[in-house]
């Protein structure tokens, strides 16, 4: 969903103020706010949360940093000072005005009566489903400051996994399109201009420069237009993978069956899953809330689909090492120490260890992937220079010999 942006005015006599208001449409935030009592004066525009485009990296438009947010707002609280005035300071000082337009949004909300964690909820496109289940859970025992430092700690944890699973992937790339580069053109440029001059000569050609020349024409001429559609191709692909559906669900089945990639995505699927659910636990979140939220965070269709049963089978009396422990994705070692943590009494405990020990695999494997990655590229890219050079070099050696 979106946030739309409105001047507004209680109809209760108040002035006017500026709220942030969620909906599908336009109409729908609309409906929302007359719903809570106020009239629109002015629309001021529209936002996602968050870039979608391909291009969102160059975009000037800046998405809402959840991490962030929570950082700016815990050491407020840990200060002693009310949540309320905590988020008005956040309001007036934040740097990024999109956040102070969130924490100011937020306050009105608090301002009004409202509980903290129903604010999150209704703003589900900034902050995901365990952040206002745990604020929830805060709010009932009491210690909502240990359940957001518990927070920010889960959150800063999730957000270094992801960046380090982004910065691996930024040499292997920088690789890649320097490696696809050099046989570009060696198949364009310098290929083509050897065939000119063997052609001209008249002279029957050796076998491998043959096969090169023809390699170099499928990257010249009309193979150019089928290049571009194949390209073209993939790109709708991809965006029609990211909408879901049909080719989303048949895509994550495959990745599945991809050597060593496919068990390093189901780690980290997995790992996800663990991680949420023992923060969860850990802070008093009731079982099937906390299995119900932690399922959100599965991004693989394959993977949640074996998942589907788990609470039905918790409302029937099931444990949940058993339960989890029909899907296939989940590793016994997981299932072990869920089953350990249910005779001791500590099961959030047992999974926050089994998520520490997945993320150190996931780590090591990257770094195993990495570290195999380079002298892989760097040997590819040798055979190719050296079958094209010993392709030339055939052909002029034996144009010598007649």
């Amino acid at each position: 969903m979106s946030l739309y942006k409105y001047k507004a005015v209680d109809s209760k006599g108040g002035g006017a103020v500026e709220m942030l208001i969620e909906g599908e449409s336009q109409e729908d935030s609309l409906t929302k706010l007359r719903a809570k009592g106020f009239t629109p004066i002015t629309f001021m525009g529209q936002t996602d949360g968050e870039a979608k485009s391909l291009f969102s990296f160059f975009s000037k438009k800046k998405k809402f940093d959840c991490c962030a947010f929570t950082n700016r707002l815990v050491p407020l609280l840990h200060a002693q000072i009310q949540l309320e005035q905590a988020l008005a300071i956040m309001g007036d000082t934040t740097e990024d005005e999109y956040s102070g337009e969130v924490a100011r949004d937020l306050r009105r909300g608090l301002h009004e009566g409202k509980k903290f964690s129903g604010l999150l909820r209704d703003r589900s496109s900034l902050f995901p489903p365990i952040y206002a289940n745990m604020v929830e859970a805060g709010e009932e025992s009491g210690a909502l400051t240990m359940v957001m430092d518990e927070l920010r700690k889960f959150l800063n944890d999730r957000k270094e996994l992801r960046n380090f699973l982004v910065t691996s992937s930024i040499y292997p790339a920088i690789i890649l399109i320097v490696t696809g580069g050099l046989v570009l053109l060696l198949f364009t440029v310098f290929i083509p201009k050897f065939a000119v001059i063997f052609k001209d000569m008249g002279k029957k050609l050796p076998l491998p420069t043959q096969i090169m020349l023809h390699i170099s024409d499928l990257f010249t001429g009309w193979w150019v237009l089928l290049w571009l559609g194949l390209i073209a191709g993939i790109i709708f692909l991809i965006k029609k993978i990211r909408d879901g559906g049909r080719p989303k669900e048949i895509w994550d089945e495959q990745v599945l069956k991809i050597p060593i990639f496919g068990n390093l995505m189901q780690t980290i699927e997995v790992t996800r899953f663990v991680r949420t659910l023992s923060v969860l636990l850990q802070n008093y979140v009731p079982l099937l809330s906390s299995v119900e939220i932690a399922e959100k965070v599965i991004q693989n269709t394959t993977i949640k689909e074996t998942l589907t049963g788990v609470t039905s089978e918790l409302r029937a009396g099931t444990k949940l090492s058993v339960a989890l422990g029909k899907s296939k994705f989940i590793p016994k070692t997981a299932t072990q120490m869920m089953n350990i943590g249910e005779e001791t009494g500590n099961v959030g405990e047992m999974l926050n260890e089994t998520a520490l020990y997945y993320e150190g695999e996931i780590k090591n494997s990257i770094k195993k992937l990495l570290a195999l990655f380079e002298p892989v590229v760097i040997l590819l890219i040798a055979m190719v220079v050296l079958a094209v050079v010993l392709s030339i070099f055939m052909a002029i050696i034996a144009m010598q010999g007649n």
